[in-house]
C-alpha cells in the first residue's frame, strides 16, 4: 500500500513533466516525439491504432531514436530521473500497471483548479517525514475506497482529527476526495 501512492506520485510526475516541457514549448513538435522512455522495448500500443493515452504510454510507444531526441531536451537530471521512473512504472506487473492508468485518467478528466490542488497536496505529502509518508499513504488508501459519505464522517472523526496533523488532514482530504475510487456496478 506504501507503494500505491510513490507509484501515483511517479506516474504524475511523468505527466507533469511532459505537459511542463509540451508548454514550454520545448518539445519536439512531431506528435509521437512528446512520448518519453529510456531504452526500454516497446510494450504493445493500444487498440485499434490508438494513441496512447498517459504520458508514459507515449514516452513508451516512441522508438528508443525519438525517445533520446526528446530526452535531449532535457536537463540532465530530469533526463536521468525520467529513465528511472520509466523502468520503475514499466517493471511493474501488467495489473499494476493498468490500475495507474485509471488512476491518471481519473486525475486528468479532473478541472484545472482541482488537478492544481491535487498536485499541491502530493508535493506536501512527498515533503512529509519518512516516518509519517507510509501512515498518511495507508490512510488515504483507505479513505478513497470510502463512500463520500462514509469518508466524510472518517475525516470529521475525533480519531482520524488526533492521529493526523492539520497539514496531513488536508492532504488526506483533498486526496481522498479528488481520487477516490469509483464505485463498482
Amino acid at each position: 500500500m506504501r507503494g500505491n501512492l510513490r507509484i501515483a506520485v511517479l506516474l504524475l510526475a511523468i505527466a507533469v513533466s511532459a505537459n511542463a516541457q509540451k508548454n514550454r514549448n520545448t518539445a519536439p513538435q512531431h506528435p509521437a516525439a512528446q512520448r518519453p522512455n529510456a531504452g526500454q522495448a516497446r510494450p504493445a500500443g493500444p487498440p485499434n491504432g490508438a494513441r496512447p493515452g498517459t504520458a508514459i504510454d507515449r514516452w513508451n510507444s516512441m522508438t528508443p531514436e525519438q525517445r533520446e531526441r526528446a530526452l535531449q531536451k532535457l536537463p540532465p537530471e530530469r533526463q536521468q530521473q525520467i529513465r528511472q521512473r520509466l523502468e520503475r512504472f514499466n517493471s511493474l506487473p501488467k495489473e499494476e500497471q493498468d490500475r495507474l492508468r485509471r488512476r491518471y485518467e481519473r486525475f486528468s478528466s479532473l478541472p484545472p483548479e482541482r488537478q492544481q490542488v491535487v498536485r499541491q497536496q502530493i508535493r506536501n505529502w512527498s515533503q512529509l517525514s519518512d516516518e509519517r509518508r507510509p501512515v498518511v499513504s495507508r490512510e488515504f488508501d483507505q479513505l478513497r475506497r470510502m463512500s463520500p459519505e462514509e469518508r466524510q464522517a472518517r475525516i470529521q472523526s475525533d480519531e482520524f482529527r488526533g492521529r493526523f496533523s492539520p497539514n496531513e488532514q488536508q492532504i488526506l482530504t483533498d486526496l481522498s476526495n479528488n481520487l477516490a475510487v469509483p464505485p463498482r456496478r
